[in-house]
């Protein structure tokens, strides 16, 4: 049998390195690569007068805050109007109503909760949480500050007396009598007064399935008040809630749950005296037992609204 003969290396077809797939592959790649290349580095797009309602939801929860914030101090409602319609929100109340919940529940400053609120009424909402926060200005009224109202309690005025002073019985001429006036003893300057004062402070036994700190708000007549912020600390800790918001228990009522072996201090944002000391005590049932605080407002409205019969 002939045997087959062998190529040498030198006549060897040479192999390509490189199918037609890995070049088509490559090709694409370059293509790829070349086209991010202008799009974002020679002629890249820009956005110019962007709506808001094209901006993420975070972004467009903090628009609302500044256009709040700006209906506050110009009281423009309908450019603050235009720039909600911006967001095109088809249940613009409802949103603003949520974002105002949550910003209570997370406890945000007073004066933005009010900004937000007063938008969200603007805006038709009768919401719980707007009636709470809301003021209740004049549509289209420029914001004016609220003056202060005087405190309940009247300092009594001082009145100086005159007294003359006879002159001594001598055989020396007699000097003209001189008028001495008695001048009135300085009366040292009050003691500021907190806004509030606590009225009450009870034991809270078998009426709640935990045991709780209620604090109930009261005016200087003693009817409800709420959208009183109260702030409640203990060691490392501090929380605020608002009264009012369960109107179930009455526009008066807000609560915190408590925990054993901690001891609390109420107070509220206003201005009142600082409870201390307030921790779960054993009632006569056994179960732990938690407070009650009701607090009255010391100030009045000068002008208060007439009642029937008046």
């Amino acid at each position: 049998m002939g045997r087959r003969r062998q190529r040498s290396p030198e006549t060897a077809e040479p192999v390509s390195r490189i199918s037609a797939t890995g070049l088509v592959l490559l090709g694409l790649i370059l293509g790829l690569a070349g086209s991010l290349y202008y799009a974002w580095i020679i002629d890249p797009i820009v956005f110019v007068n962007a709506s808001p309602a094209r901006l993420a939801p975070n972004e467009q929860e903090e628009y609302i805050i500044m256009v709040a914030q700006s209906y506050a101090v110009d009281g423009n409602w309908p450019l603050a109007q235009q720039r909600l319609d911006a967001l095109n929100n088809a249940d613009l109340p409802a949103t603003l109503d949520q974002l105002l919940e949550r910003f209570v529940r997370e406890g945000r400053p007073p004066n933005l909760l009010r900004d937000v609120a007063q938008v969200a009424q603007q805006a038709g909402s009768d919401s719980r949480a707007v009636a709470l926060f809301a003021p209740t200005p004049l549509p289209g009224a420029q914001p004016t500050a609220t003056p202060t109202p005087p405190l309940v309690p009247v300092l009594p005025t001082a009145t100086a007396t005159v007294t003359a002073v006879a002159p001594p019985e001598s055989d020396t001429p007699t000097p003209t009598p001189t008028l001495l006036a008695e001048l009135p003893t300085p009366q040292p300057s009050p003691t500021t007064r907190p806004n509030y004062r606590l009225l009450t402070q009870e034991r809270v036994c078998g009426e709640q399935p935990a045991p709780r700190l209620e604090v109930l708000s009261w005016d200087a007549f003693l009817n409800p008040e709420p959208g009183v912020e109260v702030i409640v600390r203990w060691q490392g800790g501090e929380d605020r809630f608002f009264t009012g918001f369960q109107p179930d228990r009455g526009l008066d009522y807000g609560d915190f749950t408590m925990q054993p072996d901690i001891s609390y201090s109420v107070q509220l944002a206003a201005g009142s005296p600082e409870i201390t000391g307030l921790r779960l005590e054993p009632c006569d049932d056994g179960q732990p037992g938690g407070w009650r605080l009701t607090f009255q407002n010391l100030r009045i409205n000068p002008t208060p609204t007439p009642t029937d019969g008046d």
